[in-house]
């Protein structure tokens, strides 16, 4: 079981005095299950000028939290590798990186450059978006 919190709630929320010790405090609870991980979200906009807002999410929680920890958002290869080399994170998850890039591992691994994701499509009925991006082979194939 894992569980995957809102810490900076949906946008435009500028949260309150109690927002940051809040989730201080369930995190720190959250110690006491046997959680697979705990996935957290770094904020989808700049909060740094948010009085009641982590800008730092994976950095802030990370001495909170004792389990394995999981962080997404806007992560490509290398600030994926550096949060987790830095001890910020255990794991990182690729949403739409991944969507665009049905062999993210391969890419990564190989250092390849990695497809461009199209917002327009996420979200829809059909499999264009998330069933038609090219592999790396295809890719290499097609040129």
């Amino acid at each position: 079981m894992s569980i995957e919190p809102s810490l900076n709630g949906v946008f435009g929320i500028e949260g309150t005095p109690d927002t940051i010790p809040f989730f201080d405090y369930l995190i720190n609870r959250l110690n006491e299950y046997d959680l697979a991980y705990l996935h957290l979200s770094e904020p989808f906009t700049d909060v740094s000028d948010i009085e009641f807002l982590e800008s730092n999410i994976a950095k802030h929680y990370r001495p909170i939290y004792n389990g394995n920890l999981m962080i997404n958002n806007q992560f490509d290869r290398e600030t994926g590798n550096k949060v987790i080399e830095e001890g910020h994170a255990d794991l990182v998850a690729y949403g739409r990186l991944f969507i665009s890039n049905p062999d993210l591992a391969h890419r990564f691994k190989l250092k390849a450059e990695t497809a461009d994701w199209n917002m327009e499509t996420f979200y829809t009925q059909g499999r264009e978006g998330y069933t038609d991006y090219p592999t790396l082979e295809k890719e290499k194939a097609k040129n």
